[in-house]
C-alpha cells in the first residue's frame, strides 16, 4: 500500500481537454481506475484517483488528467504534485514506494475546483523507474452532487395572534461538525420556547439552538429543528425567516430562507340583534311611491347654492337621519331672515332635486363660536368641536311629504346660503332591492367647522367628534356632493327600487339590513367603522346581503359612538398615534381586505385606468381610457392579508402615491361568500363623480369627459347587475344622464396619513 506523506503544492490553471493514458484496450480494463469527487469543508473539491497494479515495479510517477477548466491550488498526500499541461497533473512518491502485481493505488488531489458539467473520461498512468508502465487506463468521474439549504419552516397553526410550534427544516450544503442553528422568528414573536435534543438561546429576534454534542453531518444531510410555544403577533403576513447551520470555527454549514405565510382569517365579530320594525305612525304611509314615480315629478335646480353665494351663514340638524313621523331641529347662525327649503336629491329629469318643504322669514341669530375641548375619563385631551350649545332656530316635521331619500336643506339670507343634509329612511318594513350608505362619520372626521378635525393634526386634531355643528365642506353638505350624489342621481335616473341610510343608521339598525335590502352600495369614501357596524356589514354578508363598495379605504378606521343618541364619536389616537385609530391595529383579522376583498395603500391625485376585456367592462370597448379614474385613495390586494376563496380581480391599475409618488396597484376585486352574497370592493374614490361629470376640484381630472362618463355609467350597471345576482335590472345605457344644472365643484379634505 502507498504511505501517506504531506506534498508540496502547485496552482493549476487548466483549460484543454481531458488526456486518456491507454496503450491498449485489455490494460485499461484490468487497470480498473476510478475517481471518486468528495466537497471539502472549504468548498473546495477532493479527487481520489484509483487503479489497479498490472506490472510489479517501483514507482517514479504517476500522470493523472483533470477536467478543462479545472482551478485551485493543489495538494497531495505521500508526494509532490507538479504540473505537465493545463490538464495534466505528476504526482510523485516523497519515499521510494515499491508495489505488486494487483496492488490498489489511490492518489487523493486536494483543493480543486471543478467546473461545470460533466461527466468527464479521465485518465490515469504510472510509470516505474525503469521506464516500465505499471498501470495505465481511464476512468470517469461525475460531477460532485451539490445541495442547496431548500429551507421550509413548518407551522403547526399559522395563525396570526396564536401559538403554534415551528420545525426550522434545512440541507447541509457543507459536510462539518454542526455546533448551532439559528432561526430567525416570526416578527414580533413570543413566548416561553422549548425544542428537543438540544438547548435554545433567544437574542434580536432569532432562536440559536444548539445540540447536546457536536454533530458530525454530511453533505445533503436534512436538519430539522423543532421550537415549540410560538405565540404569534396579532400582524401576520408573508414573511422571510432564516436558517443558519455553523460548526465550532464559525464554518457555515448550511444557510437560507424561506417565505412563509401567517395569514389571518376574518376576525370574528359579535351578533347584531335584528330589532322589529316600529310602529308606522298615524298619517304615514305603509308604503312609498316607486323610484320611477317620484321622479316623475317636477324637480328643480334652485336647490343649487352658486359658488359666489358662500359667507359667514351655517346652519345644523339635530338628526344625521329621520323617518316619517320624526321631528328634526335646525341651528343656524346668521343674524338675518332666512327662507329654509328642503329638496329630495334624486334625478328628476336631470335637474337632481325636488322641492318637499319650506318656511320662509325665519328669523335668526347669531350663535355663540363653538368651543374646543373636553377630556376623557382617563384624562386624554378630546378636543372636541361642539355648537351644540347654539338656540334652536325652527322644528322640522317629517311628514308623508318627505319621501324616503337624501335631503339637502338649504337655508338662505338672500345673498348668502348653506346646507344641512338630511337622510329620511324608509321604516316601513319594506326589503328594497338596493340600499344606499351615506358616509356620515367619514364627513365628520374631516369636519374641522369652527375648530378642528381628526386630521387637524398628530397631536392636536380631534379623538372626539361631534355631529353638533354645520360641515365645512361642499357648503355645508359634507362629502355628500362631492362623492355621494352622483350614485343617488344615476341610480334614480334608472329607476331602481332603491332606499337609504346613514352610517348611524348602520350602528344602530346594522340587525335589520338583510330585512332592509337586498344589496347595499357603499359611497366613494366610508371610512370610519364602529365595531357594531362592521359587525353588522360582516352578518349581513353572512345572511346573503350583497355589498358593493363603491369606494376605497373602507371601514378602516375604528370609531365607538360616545353613546346611543350616535351625536359624537371617540376615536384612540393616543396610544399609537394614527395607528390606533385603524381596525388593523387590533390585528390583520380586523384589516379591511378580510371584509371587502382588498386594503387601503395610499392617496393619489389622479391616474388613468384603461378598460380591458372583464364583464365589468361590458359594453365599454377595450383599450378605452378613463383620465384620472384611479383617484382619490386606491386599495389593492395585499399578499399578507387574508384572500377570500374563488376571489378573482376583475380591474386593475396603476396610480402614484401623493405622499411619495411611488406606483399604487389598484385592484377591483369580486367573492362570493358562502352565504352566496356577492361582494365586490372597487378600490377607488371616483364612481360617484364619474357619474355627474363632476369631481372635487383638487383633483387630476375635476371634470371627466362625456366618453369618461359613458364608460363609468356602462361599469356601474354592469356591477349592480352582478353584484346583486341579477335581482336588479339596470336598463341599458345609450347616453348617460345629464345634469342639467351647474354645480360648483368642491375641493376636497383629504389626508396623506396611512
Amino acid at each position: 500500500m502507498l504511505r501517506r506523506l504531506l506534498a508540496s503544492a502547485v496552482a493549476l490553471l487548466v483549460a484543454v481537454a481531458a488526456v486518456v493514458f491507454v496503450n491498449r484496450a485489455a490494460d485499461a480494463a484490468a487497470a480498473n481506475v476510478s475517481i471518486t469527487a468528495t466537497q471539502a469543508s472549504n468548498g473546495t473539491t477532493t479527487l481520489t484517483y484509483r487503479a489497479t497494479v498490472l506490472k510489479a515495479g517501483t514507482i517514479r510517477e504517476v500522470t493523472m488528467a483533470i477536467p478543462a477548466g479545472t482551478t485551485g491550488r493543489v495538494t497531495s498526500a505521500n508526494g509532490t504534485v507538479s504540473s505537465v499541461t493545463r490538464t495534466v497533473l505528476r504526482w510523485r512518491p516523497s519515499r521510494v514506494t515499491t508495489v505488486a502485481v494487483g496492488a490498489r493505488l489511490a492518489i487523493p488531489l486536494y483543493g480543486l475546483k471543478l467546473p461545470a458539467g460533466g461527466p468527464w473520461t479521465l485518465g490515469f498512468k504510472s510509470i516505474g523507474t525503469a521506464g516500465q508502465v505499471i498501470t495505465s487506463g481511464a476512468g470517469v468521474l461525475q460531477p460532485l452532487k451539490t445541495y442547496t439549504a431548500a429551507v421550509a419552516v413548518r407551522a403547526t397553526n399559522p395563525i396570526p395572534g396564536q401559538t403554534t410550534s415551528l420545525t426550522y427544516q434545512t440541507t447541509v450544503t457543507t459536510a462539518g461538525t454542526l455546533a448551532a442553528v439559528r432561526m430567525q422568528l416570526p416578527t414580533g414573536a413570543t413566548g416561553a420556547y422549548t425544542t428537543v435534543n438540544g438547548t435554545l438561546a433567544v437574542s434580536a429576534g432569532y432562536v440559536t439552538w444548539k445540540p447536546k454534542a457536536p454533530l458530525n453531518v454530511a453533505a445533503g444531510a436534512r436538519l430539522a429543528i423543532p421550537v415549540n410555544g410560538v405565540k404569534l403577533s396579532k400582524y401576520g403576513g408573508i414573511m422571510p425567516l432564516t436558517v443558519s447551520a455553523t460548526s465550532a470555527t464559525g464554518a457555515v454549514l448550511s444557510s437560507g430562507s424561506a417565505n412563509v405565510p401567517f395569514i389571518a382569517p376574518p376576525g370574528e365579530m359579535p351578533p347584531v340583534e335584528e330589532t322589529a320594525f316600529g310602529a308606522i305612525p298615524a298619517g304615514c304611509p305603509t308604503a312609498w311611491p316607486t323610484t320611477t314615480a317620484e321622479n316623475a315629478k317636477a324637480g328643480t335646480g334652485d336647490w343649487v347654492i352658486p359658488q359666489t353665494a358662500t359667507g359667514s351663514i351655517a346652519a345644523y340638524l339635530t338628526e344625521v337621519s329621520a323617518a316619517c313621523g320624526d321631528t328634526i331641529d335646525l341651528k343656524v347662525s346668521s343674524g338675518n331672515p332666512v327662507s329654509v327649503v328642503a329638496y329630495r336629491m334624486g334625478y328628476y329629469a336631470g335637474l337632481g332635486g325636488r322641492e318637499v318643504w319650506r318656511q320662509d322669514n325665519v328669523p335668526t341669530v347669531v350663535q355663540d363660536k363653538p368651543t374646543t375641548g373636553g377630556t376623557s375619563a382617563d384624562g386624554k385631551p378630546l378636543r372636541m368641536t361642539t355648537a351644540a350649545h347654539w338656540t334652536k332656530t325652527l322644528s322640522i316635521p317629517v311628514d308623508k311629504d318627505w319621501i324616503p331619500g337624501t335631503y339637502l336643506i338649504k337655508v338662505s339670507d338672500g345673498t348668502t346660503a348653506t346646507y344641512a343634509p338630511l337622510t329620511v329612511r324608509d321604516d316601513t318594513g319594506t326589503k328594497h332591492a338596493l340600499l344606499i350608505q351615506q358616509a356620515t362619520t367619514t364627513w365628520q372626521a374631516y369636519n374641522s367647522y369652527g375648530g378642528v378635525s381628526f386630521y387637524s393634526g398628530l397631536e392636536t386634531g380631534s379623538g372626539r367628534l361631534s355631529f353638533d355643528r354645520p360641515y365645512n365642506e361642499g357648503q355645508g353638505s359634507g362629502q355628500f356632493l362631492t362623492l355621494e350624489q352622483g350614485l343617488v342621481f344615476w341610480a334614480e335616473s334608472k329607476g331602481l327600487d332603491v332606499t337609504y341610510w346613514t352610517n348611524n343608521d348602520l350602528d344602530e339598525y346594522g340587525g335589520q339590513l338583510k330585512s332592509r335590502a337586498g344589496t347595499i352600495f357603499l359611497p366613494g369614501h366610508d371610512e370610519y367603522f364602529s365595531p357594531r357596524m362592521r359587525s353588522a356589514l360582516s352578518q349581513a354578508i353572512a345572511g346573503g346581503v350583497n355589498v358593493a363598495n363603491l369606494g376605497a379605504n373602507t371601514a378602516y378606521r375604528k370609531i365607538v359612538f360616545t353613546d346611543d343618541s350616535r351625536r359624537a364619536w371617540d376615536i384612540d389616537r393616543y396610544t399609537a398615534g394614527y395607528t390606533s385609530t385603524t381596525w388593523r391595529y387590533d390585528g390583520d383579522a380586523y384589516a379591511s381586505q378580510p371584509l371587502l376583498g382588498a386594503e387601503y395603500i395610499c392617496p393619489v391625485q389622479g391616474n388613468t385606468l384603461t378598460t380591458g376585456t372583464s364583464w365589468i367592462f361590458a359594453g365599454v370597448p377595450n383599450g378605452t381610457k378613463l383620465p384620472g379614474f384611479i383617484a382619490g385613495e386606491v386599495d389593492y390586494v395585499w399578499p399578507g392579508l387574508y384572500k377570500h376563496p374563488g376571489q378573482t380581480t376583475v380591474a386593475s391599475g396603476t396610480g402614484a402615491c401623493r405622499s411619495n409618488g411611488r406606483p399604487a396597484p389598484m385592484d377591483i376585486t369580486t367573492y362570493t361568500a358562502p352565504s352566496g352574497a356577492r361582494v365586490l370592493n372597487g378600490s377607488t374614490f371616483a364612481y360617484g363623480c364619474y357619474l355627474v361629470r363632476r369631481c372635487p376640484s383638487n383633483w387630476a381630472v375635476p371634470a371627466p369627459d362625456a366618453t369618461s362618463q359613458q364608460a363609468v355609467t356602462a361599469m356601474v350597471g354592469n356591477i349592480t347587475e352582478w353584484v346583486s345576482r341579477g335581482a336588479i335590472d339596470v336598463p341599458a345605457d345609450t347616453t348617460a344622464a345629464r345634469v342639467r344644472v351647474t354645480v360648483p365643484k368642491y375641493k376636497l379634505q383629504t389626508s396623506t396619513q396611512p
